[in-house]
């Protein structure tokens, strides 16, 4: 049935007390200033990164507009 839960027990050996407790480092993470997100996101797409938002420009296709002309 699928409103049945059935544990197997398969993750006892690989979680245990000491990696419970172990903790990420906290060294500084380089991050490309394109892949953060807008720090002054004035509108409703404060989650996209700088580079989704240029990229966002091209998805409406402008540059067809001059190809027409």
């Amino acid at each position: 049935m699928d409103s049945s839960v059935t544990i197997d027990g398969y993750f006892v050996d690989l979680i245990d007390d000491k990696w419970r407790s172990e903790k990420l480092p906290h060294d500084d993470i380089n991050v490309p200033t394109h892949e953060l997100a807008d720090p002054e996101a004035d509108s409703g797409d404060i989650h996209l990164t700088l580079q989704e938002q240029e990229q966002k420009w091209t998805d409406i296709a402008l540059s067809a507009l001059s190809e027409h002309q």
